[in-house]
């Protein structure tokens, strides 16, 4: 699979890839702004964080999964449109 089939996978789904080698997880593909939001708030800050910064986390986090639903859904409708345009022999 080239690169950019595997970005145009993640714009369509908003989601995360694991990338096997030789049998085995060995990395991770996810869109840039996903991984910032990793980077920034991960699994171990979240400890440090105070009620509000948790709360404003997870509005965050809700923003950014409602984005990407509603984008994948977009380019899933423009996708079906495409295929309903197809002539059937």
């Amino acid at each position: 699979m080239k690169i950019r089939e595997i970005q145009n996978l993640i714009d369509k789904t908003g989601g995360k890839y694991v990338i096997i080698e030789n049998g085995k997880p060995g990395y991770v593909a996810m869109s840039w702004k996903e991984y910032s939001n990793f980077l920034e708030f991960g699994k171990d800050s979240i400890k440090t964080l105070t009620e509000e910064e948790l709360v404003d986390k997870i509005n965050n986090d809700i923003a950014l999964w409602r984005e990407s639903q509603e984008d994948g859904e977009e380019n899933l409708i423009s996708e079906i449109e495409k295929l309903e345009d197809i002539e059937y022999i």
